[in-house]
């Protein structure tokens, strides 16, 4: 009898060492499916320096990094789409992406339809000459000739607004606008700030941007303003938060940029 009562303790011991290690994996198993699809699907289009674009046929770039840093801050991954730029906002609408990291101005029409995160970077209308040029600010090249690229660029329409006097050169391509500059052929380059530090620091070029903005418009990560949009865009948000605190955000600025991004999205 006590021998038939050893062997169920036996057996029930087993059984219960089955249940707590099968248990353990089970959650181990649900926990680690949890932890990878902890997961920001982010589009881009890719072409754009310094902002999002590949090098070595790797992506990288100012918006793209600060994106993974964000996320890692908040314990998630992110998986990047590259995409054709008309089509960019038609992932987020088609549930493809959650976001888009392509130096997206946050504009009044945008934010009828998207929500936006706090603002990582300031998208603004500038000019940039050569160090030894006689110019101060924007309106000190009134008459004078500036280069840019794109024919419908932001920055061309932002321009004429602000001062139409200021005459415009368009080239096919951003490699041909810098040469205009770097010969001669026109008194300065016309791009964002961001845009015209990144080349200037990238070049080594003694170019320094003018004072003056023409416009001025914040970037940010658009979501698409559903609970699932909402939700993302607080993880963001909090991601931002940290890595602006803790001086990472600055630390990729520096990289690409040259100077300390929270000096420019806090004015």
């Amino acid at each position: 009898m006590k021998k038939h009562h050893y062997t169920l303790w036996i057996v029930g011991l087993v059984i219960a060492i089955v249940v707590v290690v099968g248990g353990a994996f089970l959650f181990k198993k649900s926990s680690a499916q949890s932890s990878s699809g902890k997961t920001i699907e982010i589009a881009t289009a890719g072409t754009i320096f310094p902002n999002a674009y590949k090098q070595n046929g790797k992506l990288t770039g100012y918006d793209v990094q600060v994106a993974e840093a964000a996320a890692k801050a908040e314990g998630y991954k992110v998986k990047f789409t590259v995409t054709d730029f008309d089509g960019i906002f038609g992932q987020i609408d088609a549930g493809r992406a959650d976001t888009v990291a392509n130096d997206i101005g946050a504009t009044p029409e945008r934010k009828q339809k998207y929500i936006f995160s706090t603002p990582y970077n300031r998208e603004t209308t500038n000019i940039a000459v050569k160090s030894n040029a006689k110019y101060q600010q924007l309106r000190d090249l009134e008459g004078k000739t500036v280069a840019t690229s794109g024919a419908g660029n932001n920055f061309i329409a932002s321009l004429k607004k602000y001062d139409s006097k200021i005459k415009i050169k368009v080239y096919e391509t951003r490699d041909q606008a810098i040469q205009a500059l770097i010969t001669g052929r026109v008194n300065g380059l016309l791009y964002s700030r961001a845009t015209l530090s990144a080349i200037i620091k990238h070049q080594s070029l003694k170019w320094r941007v003018v004072r003056g903005n023409a416009s001025s418009t914040d970037v940010a990560y658009p979501f698409k303003d559903d609970q699932k949009g909402k939700q993302l865009r607080n993880t963001f948000n909090k991601g931002l938060k940290k890595i602006r605190e803790n001086g990472m955000l600055n630390k990729i600025s520096n990289k690409y940029f040259g100077y300390d991004i929270t000096k420019v999205i806090s004015k």
